[in-house]
């Protein structure tokens, strides 16, 4: 497993290869926040629950409507856990000051 992290323009990018069991706890200006391993869709199409959902504002879910992070979620890369061929991404809003693997 490695593990990339990138905060730049008030954002941070936590790029981890190699294993997608992992869950990611991140610290920030805002609070903890937990990033679960992403679930396999069982179609292409089908929406996964750890991708920001807009509308929640437990730490769980993804970025309300409200947040000051919404108009930057539109302009940018989204916010939020994404699946990648061989791990995951997660784009946090804001410069993470602390953050932990958890396999």
């Amino acid at each position: 497993m490695s593990v990339d992290v990138d905060i730049a323009d008030g954002r941070t990018t936590i790029t981890v290869t190699g294993d997608q069991d992992a869950a990611v706890v991140v610290r920030s200006r805002s609070g903890e926040r937990v990033y679960l391993p992403p679930e396999e869709a069982t179609t292409p199409d089908e929406d996964s629950p750890y991708r920001p959902a807009g509308s929640g504002d437990s730490p769980y879910e993804g970025i309300p409507d409200d947040s000051p992070y919404s108009s930057a979620r539109e302009v940018q890369a989204p916010v939020g856990l994404t699946a990648t061929a061989n791990g995951f991404r997660i784009v946090h809003p804001e410069p993470v000051t602390d953050f932990r693997i958890l396999r």
